[in-house]
């Protein structure tokens, strides 16, 4: 015999509940999630929230799993709900809310919807400083908020920083052109953060952010200025160099040639005596070269204000920019020719050439 998995008694042959214990138990899970969007809209305080979950619990079989995934649906719907500027008292009500549904913060969280909930509001003060001026010391505060009440790791909490510095890029780009006041706004966000427009993490790139950091970069160099806040790169720099940009996941190829005789034998073999023989004719061949780009390695390339420098697990190569004697951009890389005895064409791939290319025209070469 079966038992019902609701009220425990009884359900008969290959049953595993009672249908009315099934009905009971999704009017239960309606009711429940009616109330928790009745309670975010302002209708039901969080005692009565409270008072009518613990009430409702045992009479409809609803379990831990099932307020947390009612909860998390409501909490869902009151984050798309959310607008900027948002009410005073929004903290305070989720804050209530998690207090009386008593389900672990870390259960609710399991698929990241309360870090959701986090970074949108993270994100919409912080938003702030470049859509209202606000001072990063003053959005602070309001992000602490949002933090003692929706805990982020330092990795979502940069991530949410990112994400904003990339809306700003986006906006600020979309007429082609990065204006002096939007610089400023630019350089005064990632200073206070410590971030790196040159050297920016592969996850948080996006081709707007990259192109206002290469433009700073590229407008200090028409001044003669070298960015101010050193890189950290792993090649060795000489006196006087600054790293510019860090490209990742690039790939060197350089060409191969390898050389061989072809051609063919002809004539005719005599013998003369046991174990000797003795053959006419002759051999004409001829050298042929053949040449293929073989593959290095997939690395960084560091921009110098003298050298590229390539650098991956099994190669390290460095080329002087006044030893270059032809630079061939292409849309997703760089090909470079080198004065050397025998040139050899190596070509560097996985960027846009655009940076790399003004660079060269603004260094002293």
């Amino acid at each position: 015999m079966g038992t019902c998995k609701y009220c425990g008694q009884t359900a008969g042959f290959f049953s595993r509940a009672h249908k009315e214990c099934e009905e009971k138990h999704e009017r239960g899970l309606k009711g429940m999630g009616d109330l928790m969007r009745r309670y975010f809209s302002c209708a039901v305080s969080a005692n009565d929230l409270k008072a009518k979950l613990t009430k409702n619990r045992l009479p409809y079989f609803l379990s831990d799993e099932d307020v947390a995934s009612v909860a998390i649906t409501a909490i869902k719907s009151f984050g798309d709900s959310l607008k900027r500027p948002y009410p005073s008292d929004t903290l305070q009500r989720i804050k209530d809310f998690l207090n009386a549904i008593a389900i672990p913060y870390s259960k609710l969280n399991e698929k990241g919807d309360m870090d959701a909930l986090a970074m949108k509001m993270f994100q919409g003060y912080v938003v702030d400083f470049f859509a209202k001026g606000v001072p990063l010391s003053q959005i602070r505060i309001s992000t602490d908020s949002v933090m003692s009440v929706l805990p982020l790791s330092q990795q979502k909490k940069d991530e949410a920083y990112y994400n904003v510095l990339n809306k700003a890029a986006d906006k600020f780009m979309t007429d082609g052109w990065l204006a002096d006041n939007e610089q400023s706004l630019i350089e005064s966000y990632t200073s206070s953060l410590g971030i790196a427009l040159n050297c920016l993490p592969m996850q948080y790139q996006s081709e707007s952010l990259a192109r206002i950091g290469q433009a700073i970069v590229l407008k200090d160099l028409q001044r003669g200025v070298l960015p101010q806040k050193p890189l950290t790169v792993p090649v060795m720099l000489g006196r006087g160099e600054c790293a510019l940009w860090v490209y990742d996941n690039v790939t060197m190829f350089q060409e191969k040639i390898t050389r061989e005789y072809v051609g063919g034998s002809r004539g005719m073999s005599y013998r003369i005596c046991k174990g000797v023989t003795y053959r006419t004719g002759s051999f004409k061949g001829h050298p042929v070269e053949r040449s293929e780009m073989e593959k290095i390695g997939v690395g960084s390339l560091v921009v110098t204000n003298k050298h590229f420098f390539f650098h991956c697990p099994t190669a390290s190569v460095k080329i002087t920019y006044s030893k270059l004697v032809g630079v061939t951009p292409y849309s997703d890389g760089l090909e470079v020719h080198k004065e050397e005895a025998k040139p050899k064409r190596t070509v560097f791939q996985g960027f846009d050439a655009w940076f790399v290319m003004n660079v060269l025209n603004q260094v002293n070469i």
